[in-house]
């Protein structure tokens, strides 16, 4: 049976946690600092992280990063993630992107209610494309 995840605010105290998985460029401390992260914590230790950009797309909230610690990965964290970022009821439409070839995170997307809306192409330097989704 897996161990109860609870979805909560980043503290600044999550900080050597986090650093000890992230894999995302910048600093998570700044991202604290702005409120734009919540993390997913099982048996007293932060093992993901969500951030969630309020205006960062045409206006809009962007679920712009999901982060899972390797050593916990593939335990529904992330789908916990983005499920407790989609019923904070302050996000009046919600929105996130991932590469064409992150079928992973298309995946956990789609299980969650995301709606493909679009896409982008050469917007990243690898050239790929970009698929947009509406998750509320």
């Amino acid at each position: 049976m897996r161990q109860k995840t609870i979805i909560r605010p980043c503290e600044l105290s999550d900080y050597p946690a986090l650093k000890s998985f992230d894999e995302f460029m910048g600093d998570r401390r700044i991202d604290m600092q702005h409120g734009t992260l919540v993390v997913a914590e099982m048996q007293g230790g932060v093992v993901g992280y969500a951030k969630v950009a309020p205006s960062d797309f045409l206006g809009w909230p962007l679920l712009s990063i999901v982060c899972v610690a390797a050593a916990v990965r593939g335990q529904g964290i992330g789908g916990d993630l983005i499920a407790g970022v989609v019923k904070d009821r302050k996000w009046l439409r919600l929105y996130s992107t991932t590469e064409a070839s992150n079928v992973i995170m298309r995946s956990l997307l789609k299980k969650h209610g995301a709606c493909e809306v679009g896409f982008a192409d050469s917007l990243n330097i690898s050239e790929e494309r970009e698929i947009l989704f509406r998750l509320r």
